[in-house]
């Protein structure tokens, strides 16, 4: 059970429905606890939507998935193995964050999530940096960094709140085809 009440769209402020549309946000707990301060969640998800447009959708879960992962956030992990797939990332992919074996990527994305850990970690060293320098833009890097840094505040907030799943079991670490099929259609 959640520490802070999982609110309905009847209990927010009528100028935020627009928010829980299923084109939009849905009906995920998360969103339900944040709607407790509704102006914070509307502000919240316009800087999320300018950091995401700097990554592309691909890089931006691979990144969400290797912090979920690092912190051991369940509740996180399990949204985004959902909206990864739907993103491109593979469950050979997934398995792969989910077991720490990062070989399966590309020089590109491996460097990418080296750095998402490392970051998340605050061990990041000259010689990643250096790395992830060479494949991608100091714009890109800045908005790396702030994402991490979200989504670590994010899985500490999650934590501290104890958020259940929408439904299911957790899908765990290394997911198969048919466990996330069966959860997630």
């Amino acid at each position: 059970m959640s520490r802070l009440p999982l609110l309905d769209l009847d209990d927010i402020p009528a100028e935020y429905h627009h928010l829980f549309t299923e084109e939009y946000l849905g009906d995920r707990h998360i969103f339900r606890a944040w709607a407790h301060n509704p102006e914070v969640l509307e502000a919240t998800l316009e800087y999320l939507d300018v950091l995401y447009d700097q990554l592309g959708r691909r890089r931006k879960e691979l990144v969400i998935l290797a912090v979920a992962r690092a912190r051991g956030a369940r509740y996180e992990w399990h949204q985004h193995v959902d909206i990864a797939r739907d993103e491109g990332v593979t469950l050979e992919e997934m398995r792969a964050i989910g077991g720490g074996d990062l070989s399966v990527f590309d020089d590109a994305e491996y460097v990418l999530l080296q750095y998402a850990r490392a970051v998340e970690s605050g061990t990041v060293t000259d010689r990643i940096h250096e790395a992830l320098a060479r494949r991608y833009s100091s714009s890109e890097i800045v908005a790396l960094g702030l994402l991490v840094d979200f989504y670590v505040g994010l899985c500490n907030y999650i934590a501290s709140v104890d958020l259940p799943f929408e439904g299911g079991e957790f899908v765990g670490w290394a997911p198969d085809a048919e466990t996330v099929s069966e959860l997630f259609g």
